[in-house]
């Protein structure tokens, strides 16, 4: 008897999720539109897999003693546009290890760049984020420490690389590709076309 009526409320909740997942629209993404961004290094999001950009180091305008510790601390991958575009899903993709530590970022109206993500410990190499809400900018970039302790195997510590001289080539990260996408509407029930 029981294992009758779980079998029962079992498969109420399946299809009640199932009713439930399916009432909810998928979103559709537009085309890649990193392709259409300059940069110093094209090769990271030039939508070839097989090629490698680096991460470069940090050009502030800025003299003050914050921006010249960040531009020592960290390289950064910055994608530009003339005109504003509309982000809202990020893919990154570098080998394993690359990229343990980054920030995504934007350049808000008054010049400032925002953190939307702060990603720690990744050890994958396609890293997916969807914003909750889009933004629109001109600048997007990746904002990745020169140098970390990582977790990346068996737990251990790579050991920490002197901070002081001229940075290592090891210091500027490899990345694959860069996509970023924007939501495209989605036709209204109505619109439909009848059948």
């Amino acid at each position: 008897m029981r294992t009758g009526l779980f079998v029962i409320i079992f498969c109420w909740i399946l299809g009640l999720s199932g009713c439930i997942l399916s009432s909810t629209p998928s979103l559709n993404w537009s085309k890649n539109i990193a392709v259409t961004a300059a940069s110093d290094d094209p090769k990271f999001h030039d939508d070839n897999i097989y090629t490698e950009g680096a991460t470069a180091t940090i050009q502030e305008d800025a003299r003050d003693i914050a921006s010249q510790r960040e531009a020592d601390k960290f390289t950064e991958a910055v994608l530009s546009w003339n005109t504003p575009q509309t982000i809202q899903h990020v893919v990154i993709k570098a080998k394993e290890g690359q990229l343990e530590f980054f920030e995504i970022q934007y350049m808000d109206d008054d010049g400032k760049w925002v953190t939307v993500k702060e990603v720690r410990d990744n050890l994958r190499s396609e890293y997916k984020h969807t914003l909750k809400e889009p933004i629109v900018t001109q600048k997007f970039r990746l904002k990745v420490p020169r140098r970390w302790d990582s977790k990346y195997v068996g737990g251990q510590s790579r050991s920490r690389r002197s901070e002081t001289g001229a940075p290592t080539a090891a210091e500027f990260r490899k990345i694959q590709e860069i996509e970023l996408y924007y939501a495209l509407p989605t036709p209204a029930a109505e619109d439909a076309p009848m059948q």
